[in-house]
């Protein structure tokens, strides 16, 4: 199969006219024709329905155009890469959990510049569900994470333990605390596990939410109490914005890096791993 084929079979489905794409392209209604027809043989189906009123896709047309959609994008992507990574020796792509982003984000790409100046970096964050995904996938390298699948194909070494505090709008005892003023972040399994443990009573609260910073958010705004990370919110109680709920149970969550083992002696994983660790050690 052939870009132009695909790129014109795109066209087409959004003009809905073969020579509206012809001109569009900047080719021949002929060969607008042509490369339909050559992508219909390719894939053994008839893609459009062409009348009077246009060309419409038919049910295998519609079902082919999301695969389409995906390889235009991969090759985009593909060219993006390599052009952006001419000037380098490499490329790595590192991804952390949401949570954590802010912490680690810009020690750690300073850290790497100066390491690897030589090596193009692309950057996420994401959910770990995702991220180990994508690890196996091949598209992610490094993945800093709450939660890692224990794969045979993966290393995945313990970082650090993030803890979480209870903290509400206003000062407040944990007796105070119930479950339609509580706003309960279920970030992991073993988080959950953790909070059925301690607190039984508020597992089944009225609002659940997945992320932190969505909780700080709803707090801010209708009050409550939810559990956020201390590091994360440290500025806020300092300055008397939220408070710590008076005896509640800090919960610790560890924090993982993972990436694929057969990449386990590659230099510049080695080297990024080393400023990640070098990070950790001085916090």
């Amino acid at each position: 199969m052939k870009l132009d084929w695909l790129n014109t079979f795109l066209d087409v489905s959004e003009t809905h006219n073969f020579n509206r794409t012809a001109e569009r392209l900047r080719i021949t209604q002929s060969t607008v024709s042509s490369r339909i027809r050559a992508l219909e043989d390719e894939l053994d189906m008839q893609l459009f329905i062409r009348g009077r009123g246009g060309a419409s896709l038919t049910p295998e047309g519609k079902k082919f155009l999301k695969y389409a959609n995906n390889i235009r994008i991969s090759w985009n992507q593909a060219l993006k890469d390599m052009k952006s990574s001419h000037d380098f020796n490499g490329k790595i792509y590192i991804s952390t959990q949401m949570s954590i982003w802010e912490q680690l984000a810009n020690e750690w790409l300073i850290g790497i510049r100066q390491a690897l100046p030589n090596i193009a970096i692309h950057v996420e964050a994401d959910y770990s569900k995702n991220m180990v995904d994508e690890l196996l996938a091949g598209h992610l390298d490094i993945a800093v994470l709450y939660a890692p699948d224990y794969e045979p194909s993966f290393e995945i070494e313990h970082l650090f333990d993030e803890s979480f505090v209870m903290l509400a709008t206003e000062p407040m005892h944990i007796s105070k605390v119930n479950r339609d003023n509580y706003v309960f972040v279920g970030l992991t399994d073993y988080f959950k596990e953790r909070h059925s443990e301690l607190l039984p009573h508020l597992q089944p609260a009225a609002l659940t939410m997945g992320l932190s910073i969505m909780s700080l958010e709803y707090l801010k705004k209708n009050g409550g109490a939810a559990y956020v990370s201390r590091r994360h919110t440290r500025r806020m109680i300092e300055n008397q914005e939220l408070y710590i709920v008076e005896d509640a149970p800090v919960i610790t969550q560890p924090v993982f890096v993972t990436y694929l083992s057969k990449n386990r002696h590659n230099l510049v994983i080695n080297e990024v791993l080393k400023v990640l660790h070098n990070i950790m050690g001085s916090m």
